[in-house]
Formats: structure tokens, sequence, C-alpha cells
């Protein structure tokens, strides 16, 4: 019997319109009436993915940051995973030399060494990824996206790197080429001391080995007293794949990659489609 729901956010949760749809917020209370918890898993930091949540008038505890933090209802943290200082400066180090424009989450939000470099590279990828929309269209997402997410500029990296305040939980990084993407996961994977994933194919997301969703679910299922046969995950991207596997009810969307599909128990429609929603709905048809 599923006693908890897991959903990741982008590309899933999140429609192409980055909106979570009355019909996903009406699943999930549906679900949450009959005494099933719902809990997010997402990439994204807790204000960030507050926002969206929030504006559909949906709450939740969420497993944020790919599992580097959980918090509860009300916004307390639970639990944090950091990357120690010195590997995050080496790690930091790595990708600048390969040229990637990188954000760094912290405790006091996402950081980057330069902004405007940071949205020139992002315009530029994105006219390569995406070359049928207008420079003006992707200019002004790329806009939104700094300033929805308030992305802070700290331009000397030493000043991050010496903060003992400061904690470092994840690291995006992004390029639109394939083999510097390559180049980034080979260099890094000779630590076993992170977690290397990604959320779309223009980026690599960089945790503590320990904080990565399954996990994350695992515990926090467990401070529920249920099982993780009794977890009901559901996803679309790479960082989806330690939880789907670790759940017991797992469901791709239907927009997923080939490889986060094989992994799932069950395929649900697209996140233009209700897919979640429509997950939830024949979960519980059998939930007895």
């Amino acid at each position: 019997m599923i006693k908890v729901i897991a959903s990741d956010m982008d590309g899933t949760l999140l429609n192409s319109d980055i909106r979570v749809t009355e019909e996903n917020v009406k699943a999930i209370e549906y679900a949450r009436g009959k005494g099933i918890h719902f809990v997010l898993c997402t990439g994204r930091m807790y204000d960030d993915a507050m926002r969206l949540i929030n504006e559909a008038g949906l709450f939740a505890p969420a497993i944020c940051m790919n599992g580097a933090e959980i918090r509860d209802e009300h916004g307390k943290i639970q639990l944090q995973h950091v990357i120690d200082k010195d590997l995050a400066k080496k790690t930091f180090q790595i990708l600048t030399d390969l040229g990637m424009y990188t954000e760094i989450f912290t405790n006091i939000g996402p950081v980057t060494v330069d902004r405007e470099k940071g949205k020139a590279f992002m315009i530029e990828m994105f006219q390569k990824l995406h070359p049928e929309s207008t420079v003006q269209m992707i200019t002004e997402q790329i806009e939104n996206r700094f300033e929805a997410k308030n992305i802070h500029e700290i331009k000397d990296p030493e000043r991050i790197f010496s903060n003992d305040e400061m904690k470092i939980l994840k690291f995006i990084t992004f390029s639109p080429d394939p083999d510097v993407l390559k180049q980034a996961r080979e260099a890094l994977n000779v630590s076993n001391e992170l977690a290397i994933t990604s959320s779309f194919s223009d980026n690599i997301e960089i945790t503590n080995h320990e904080a990565q969703k399954g996990i994350s679910l695992q515990y926090y299922v467990e401070k529920l007293g249920v099982s993780l046969e009794e977890a009901f995950a559901i996803g679309d991207n790479m960082n989806d794949i330690s939880m789907l596997k670790m759940a017991g009810y797992s469901v791709a969307m239907g927009n997923a990659e080939d490889k986060v599909k094989k992994e799932a128990k069950f395929i649900t429609t697209t996140n233009d489609e209700n897919g979640v929603a429509a997950a939830i709905y024949k979960m519980l048809e059998t939930n007895s």
C-alpha cells in the first residue's frame, strides 16, 4: 500500500510553461485526503521550488538539490549534506578550466563569479540548443531565470571557499558541447565523495555522494515510519533514477529519457498532459 508520493519538479510536476497545473494539484490533494504523504524531490533550491508550487496553491515538504537538503512542511531544515570545501575548490577549478558556466548552491543562496558572463554564456548555449527560438525570446528567458533564482555574484571564488559560514551544497554546470560534458564527468568521477548526475542534456549536477534523491527519500520515509516499498516515485531525468530504483512504485514520465523509462515500473503521460495526475489516479485504483 502506497503511503508516500515523491515527485520530481522539472519535466515532471511542472509543465513546459514551468507551472504546476490545476489537475496535478487536485490529484495530489485527493491522494492526501486518503492519508498519503506528498514530498517534492527536486534539483532546485528550497526557495526556488516553493515559489513555483506556492503559486499553484500547493504546499509540501521538500527534498532539495537532489537530496543535499531536506525541509519539512514549515521550511525547517531536517538534514543537509555539504561538499567538503577543499574538494569543492578543486571541482570548481576543473569546471572553470573546461570553460563551463557554473553556479554554486550554498546555504545563503545560489552564487556565481560573473552574472553577466553567465547570462551571455547561457544565451549562446540556448541559441545552439534551440535554434527555432528568437534571440529576444531566449534573452528574456535567461534574464527572467537569473532574477527569479536571485543568483548572487561573488567575483572572487576564494571568498566562497574560504568562508567558514558558507556551506556548499551543490554545483550545477553547463555546456552545449557533449564532449566537454563528458570530459567533466570523467574528471569528476575519480572522486568517490561526489555524486554526479544531470537534469537536462546541457548540464551536470554535483553533490556530496550521500546527496542523492533515493538516499534522501529513504531518510524521509523512515522518519515517517514508512518503508521504501510503500513509496511512489515519479520523474523524468537522470537525477531521478536513484529514487526510481529504490521506491516500491516507480513511474517515468512519457517525456522521460529512455534510460529513465527502463528503470521505472510504469510509464505515464507527459508533463504537458498532466502525467503526475494520471499516475496518481492509476496508483489509487489498486492502492488498498
